[in-house]
């Protein structure tokens, strides 16, 4: 049986938007909004799929060093990015912790 993409995602270092060839306008776009979130103790990495959509998602690792995502989430964030970029907007999400997770 085949996995569904939205639940096959890869989670990747952010460093790898470096490699895709964004113009210098979008990079700058994404270094300031991880920027931003390193700022706040938040890390950023990269949801993909192998339809080719991603998403930029951050973790709020204030209280955690392991973060996991589960096949709801990436449901979830793939919906969501996938109309971010239909819609021509940045796919930047945020996974929310929570403390009985």
């Amino acid at each position: 049986m085949r996995k569904r993409p939205i639940t096959t995602a890869v989670l990747q270092p952010f460093s790898i938007l470096r490699q895709v060839g964004f113009s210098p306008r979008y990079m700058q776009r994404l270094e300031r909004y991880r920027s931003r979130q390193e700022k706040q103790s938040r890390v950023v990495g990269v949801l993909s799929w192998p339809d080719g959509t991603w998403c930029a998602i951050t973790f709020h690792t204030e209280k955690f060093n392991a973060v996991t995502v589960d096949e709801g989430q990436q449901a979830a964030a793939y919906e969501d990015a996938r109309a971010m970029i239909d819609s021509d907007f940045l796919p930047l999400l945020s996974l929310r912790w929570e403390v009985h997770a």
